[in-house]
């Protein structure tokens, strides 16, 4: 009876410990994230085959006809989650990442999911998302999920900023008001 019992809770600890183990590989759908695992192929080489089969930031089928809209989605009012191979297609190249190479102004929310202040500042974000629509278009990259760009700027704390116009990018480390980053956006506009 008693190996019974100690196998049957043992079982329990598993379960319970490979839930929390898979929690962060589980899709959410809440407002709180918007970060899909949209199990595509990052290793082919077109960029417009990629945004096909990840499908668009809900996780929603793109087909051929929509490939286009989903690349020139740019500044749409919200904060979309980017890989690597994104970033590099639309934040900075790999040869020189101290240059922008995006189409129009940008911020780059680098966070954590164990981030609290990355959790403070991410209502703020999609807030000036929606002021700025149109005119700046805000990423979110996974510093976990994404640790080739972390370790090529050398980002050591989170959540970390990148405001980029021009040919320019500006970085800022920690969390920020609100009003703070209003500021920091306007200044990149200027």
């Amino acid at each position: 009876m008693k190996t019974i019992l100690k196998v049957a809770i043992g079982v329990v600890i598993g379960i319970f410990a490979l839930t929390l183990f898979l929690d962060d590989d589980i899709i959410e759908d809440s407002e709180d994230t918007e970060l899909i695992d949209d199990g595509a192929d990052y290793s082919g080489d077109s960029d417009e085959d990629d945004i096909a089969d990840a499908g668009d930031v809900y996780g929603n089928a793109v087909d051929d006809d929509d490939k286009e809209a989903a690349v020139s989605n740019w500044g749409d009012g919200t904060c979309r989650a980017i890989t690597t191979k994104e970033f590099y297609k639309l934040v900075a190249s790999k040869s020189n990442n101290e240059v922008f190479i995006g189409e129009g102004p940008v911020v780059v929310d680098f966070w954590a999911s164990w981030c609290g202040y990355c959790k403070q500042i991410d209502p703020y974000l999609k807030a000036l998302a929606k002021k700025y629509k149109g005119k700046v278009q805000f990423y979110k990259v996974n510093a976990d999920e994404n640790g080739a760009i972390t370790a090529a700027y050398g980002i050591e704390s989170l959540p970390t900023l990148f405001f980029c116009s021009g040919d320019d990018i500006t970085i800022e480390e920690g969390a920020r008001s609100q009003s703070e980053l209003d500021k920091l956006i306007q200044k990149m506009l200027r």
